[in-house]
């Protein structure tokens, strides 16, 4: 017996995009870190509003952001953004891969279909990469080590972050 999950596709995001970028990135922080990080300027309208300011510019032509980064968006059948990836050159002072996983989401609705993975290779061609991720986050873990990330024994503290403790990941 076959059997198919839902359809989407991968594509780069326009301008266009961006109310539903900023909407799934706020949402994907909620997912991640509301049991972390609490207050309205996380997960509601003023973290959004925030989120258009930061897809509008990395996507604007002309910008660093847009000039140095990859940008992915994964959509349904209809067209629908239902998840977003981004890849920067890493933030590190001493990058130990070429490219950083910079930020991966999705619409809640399509946890487990295969999007995230789909974005992350698209995204990082496949190639080596860097990724840092909450320490707290067991889900995002375990998916990035299904992927063939591993702890590379580097932490950060995000202190703007409620002291969220992040660790870095390599493939």
């Amino acid at each position: 017996m076959t059997t198919s999950g839902p359809t989407f596709t991968i594509d780069t995001p326009s301008l266009e995009d961006v109310p539903a970028l900023a909407r799934i990135h706020v949402r994907g922080w909620e997912i991640a870190y509301a049991h972390l990080i609490s207050g309205d300027e996380w997960f509601r309208q003023e973290a959004i509003d925030r989120r258009i300011e930061h897809w509008t510019h990395w996507l604007t032509p002309g910008t660093r952001a847009a000039d140095e980064g990859v940008y992915r968006v994964g959509r349904d059948a209809e067209g629908v953004v239902i998840g977003l990836a981004a890849s920067w050159p890493p933030r590190d002072a001493q990058p130990v891969r070429p490219r950083e996983l910079s930020v991966l989401y999705l619409d809640e609705n399509w946890l487990g279909t295969g999007v995230a993975r789909a974005l992350t290779e698209d995204i990082l061609e496949g190639g080596p990469a860097s990724v840092w991720v909450a320490e707290d986050n067991p889900r995002a873990r375990r998916f990035y080590e299904k992927l063939g990330f591993t702890p590379d024994g580097a932490t950060q503290v995000e202190e703007q972050l409620a002291n969220i403790r992040d660790l870095r990941m390599v493939r």
